[in-house]
């Protein structure tokens, strides 16, 4: 009687040890869970305070970025306009040159070419495929080539917007210039 009470209680009392064990084990494997996700939750906090520190808060950073796009986009408006202007003093010290009769040496973008559309052999002057819009500028010379052939040189005359008239140098004319022939740009 006794002893079988005994050893029941012993068994019980051994399994509620194991039981109390268990969830001491779980409730430590919790704890060291936490204690890690606390370490990383102060680790991303400082480094968003570093963050923060460095290059401001949220809406500040908006508005470091806006400022940004801004100065972007008055630095492209200034190229433009630059671009526009360097054009204008070109034009005009072309024109001048006229009056004053001083030759001035236009320059040409390098990768400007274009194609002969059209001869007149009488008055010797071309029309090309280039203008305005593509870098082609009065006064500026082009070479003229046939497959691996110089044939001869123009100097651009009136400038439209998408074609240009040239004259044919004379003493640069190696052979009749015709349609389809290329103009690219010589130094």
């Amino acid at each position: 009687g006794q002893a079988e009470d005994a050893k029941a209680r012993l068994s019980k009392a051994v399994s509620d040890l194991v039981q109390q064990r268990d969830r001491a084990n779980e409730h430590e494997d919790n704890a060291n869970k936490l204690q890690a996700e606390l370490v990383d939750a102060r680790k991303f906090s400082e480094s968003w305070r570093l963050f923060q520190q460095a290059n401001g808060t949220q809406t500040e950073i908006r508005q470091k970025l806006a400022a940004f796009a801004d100065v972007n986009t008055q630095r492209a408006n200034f190229l433009s306009e630059n671009t526009i202007l360097l054009s204008q003093i070109e034009k005009l010290g072309v024109e001048l040159s006229r009056y004053t009769g001083t030759s001035v040496k236009v320059s040409l973008p390098q990768n400007l070419h274009g194609t002969v559309t059209a001869v007149d052999t009488q008055f010797d002057f071309v029309v090309l495929d280039i203008g305005e819009s593509q870098g082609a500028r009065e006064h500026g010379e082009l070479l003229v080539s046939r497959g691996e052939k110089l044939i001869g040189k123009l100097r651009i005359l009136d400038v439209k917007m998408d074609h240009s008239i040239a004259n044919i140098l004379p003493d640069w004319k190696q052979d009749e210039i015709q349609t389809g022939d290329i103009v690219i740009v010589g130094n």
